[in-house]
């Protein structure tokens, strides 16, 4: 073989192998700096205005500071307000931080649109382990808590019929919201022991890469 055919043979190859692969139109996923990494470091601030989701009152919870962790990736975006590790260099006298889920309205049947409100069995202030927002196709948000719902509370109205959707929007320079809708589109799904329970769970969540 000549030199000459040897090297478009190589060209070829190479461009062969740079090929960026199709992607989905239609699965919503953060965009990521040229060069970047795959995996960034998230804060997040839980918005407590007349939700279910609440923070602690100590403001942006930072990853890595404090016991919290905030990880983004293209599929799942992670937030543990209270990981395990806490630096005590960074958390002299300060408590790790910690956020808190509230189960007050069990949502019974759609039609007609029944709710318990009557401090139904389930219900209760639960503290948070991690929150996720996943970026596949059915876009699944779970809010893990203790002692409440054996996979935690889920929205996804692909995933688990039955439930809504949690918005996800690009407020551009990195910065996400993730929010519910009003009531009543904001239902969540709960297993317990195999006991499937519905929940009008409100949340709203910014996140920002680092």
């Amino acid at each position: 073989m000549t030199r000459q055919a040897l090297l478009t043979l190589t060209l070829l190859f190479a461009a062969s192998c740079t090929e960026s692969p199709a992607t989905d139109p239609l699965t919503p996923e953060p965009s990521f700096a040229k060069g970047g990494r795959t995996t960034k470091r998230a804060d997040f601030t839980i918005n407590s205005g007349g939700m279910s989701l609440v923070s602690d009152g100590k403001g942006i919870y930072q990853d890595d500071v404090c016991g919290v962790w905030g990880s983004w990736t293209a599929d799942l975006t992670y937030l543990a307000p209270a990981y395990t590790t806490v630096r005590k260099a960074q958390c002299a006298d300060i408590a790790p931080r910690a956020a808190t889920l509230t189960l007050a309205v069990r949502h019974l049947s759609d039609a007609p649109h029944l709710d318990d409100t009557e401090s139904p069995a389930g219900s209760g202030v639960f503290s948070v382990t991690d929150v996720s927002f996943g970026w596949g196709a059915n876009q699944t948000t779970t809010v893990n808590a203790a002692f409440v719902c054996t996979t935690g509370i889920r929205f996804s109205a692909a995933a688990y019929p039955g439930t809504d959707d949690v918005v996800r929007e690009d407020l551009g320079g990195g910065l996400w919201r993730m929010y519910t809708r009003p009531y009543p589109h904001n239902r969540a799904w709960c297993d317990v022991n195999g006991v499937s329970t519905y929940w009008h769970v409100d949340l709203d969540v910014l996140v920002q890469m680092k």
